[in-house]
């Protein structure tokens, strides 16, 4: 990592004040083994958290240079994972359907290996792109015949008001100034158009039974932590309305606990025999076995993932 992001000097970067509190320390990329040591400060003013020491975007980029399970594809996800992930994303095209038409324009921001813009697909969407760092994927959604852009989104060159959806799924998360993304977002954006998204749940009971462990970590790729009342602040704050935050199923950062916790002894991290694309063995039965407890823990809203949608107001409507 560079000499920036060494830098241990708190300043949060959404409102600029230097009074924190420390939420988690020690944590360590137990999935890849990038190197560093992290802890998650919250700000003692507007109460976000974020990731100390801060990566630069160049650390940032290098956090991915490995076999990350983002940009795994179908085959590689194994038949158990592929089977639980197909029955979800059944689910998700029902939710979408909402929010689209055939004409609509969508764009996935952080689009990965494209899993959002294949189910868009399969609602007779075609007016599709998608942004992301890795040149490998975009090459790949391109070979699609999927519009691809590699780049980061502050530095997206596009018409204002040109979509009528943008996704941020498990991307706010991993960005380094989450507003500076919504504000973004919100002008590319047509009047009337969504804003759809998912970030891991801070409040979580699994991020607090699991600590230093808990999945949601992710570091040093997450770079922000996100409750209800922070993420819908930050929304209005960039000129959303109907903003609907939900907490969801999804017994993923359960899994990865479990399998962090048991990986933390590992001699190296990085190159650890038991792990492929960030995954051991025990990851997708982990999945089965915590479905009813995170069942329980979205009736109670406290599971650890997140949905949010949030609409840009019509041309001339009355909002705050």
């Amino acid at each position: 990592m560079s000499q920036a992001t060494e830098q241990t000097i708190f300043q949060c970067n959404y409102c600029h004040y230097t009074d924190y509190a420390p939420v988690i320390n020690n944590i360590r990329d137990w999935e890849y083994g990038v190197t560093g040591s992290y802890d998650y400060y919250q700000c003692s003013h507007c109460e976000g958290v974020q990731l100390n020491p801060f990566p630069n975007l160049e650390d940032l980029k290098l956090a991915y240079d490995i076999d990350y399970h983002g940009y795994a594809e179908g085959q590689k996800r194994g038949l158990l994972f592929s089977a639980l992930y197909a029955a979800k994303e059944k689910l998700f095209r029902r939710h979408m359907r909402k929010f689209v038409n055939p004409s609509s324009k969508v764009l996935d921001v952080g689009c990965g290996a494209g899993d959002f813009l294949d189910n868009m697909q399969s609602l007779g969407v075609s007016r599709l792109e998608g942004i992301d760092f890795s040149q490998e994927m975009i090459d790949k959604l391109n070979a699609r015949g999927i519009t691809g852009h590699c780049g980061t989104f502050p530095q997206f060159d596009a018409e204002s008001q040109s979509y009528d959806l943008i996704s941020m799924n498990n991307y706010l998360e991993h960005t380094l100034a989450p507003v500076q993304e919504l504000e973004k977002s919100f002008d590319l954006l047509r009047c009337g158009g969504h804003l759809v998204g998912e970030v891991p749940g801070f409040d979580s009971w699994e991020r607090r039974l699991f600590g230093r462990y808990w999945g949601g970590n992710h570091v040093p790729r997450h770079t922000y932590q996100f409750n209800t009342d922070f993420l819908y602040k930050i929304l209005k704050s960039a000129g959303y309305q109907d903003i609907q935050i939900s907490h969801q199923l999804n017994t993923g950062h359960w899994a990865l606990s479990v399998q962090n916790f048991l990986q933390r002894k590992a001699p190296d991290l990085k190159h650890n025999p038991a792990i492929s694309n960030g995954r051991s063995r025990v990851y997708v039965p982990m999945l089965l076995l915590f479905i009813p407890i995170n069942i329980f823990c979205v009736l109670m809203r406290k599971s650890g993932c997140i949905k949010f949608t949030a609409q840009k107001p019509l041309a001339n409507s009355d909002h705050d």
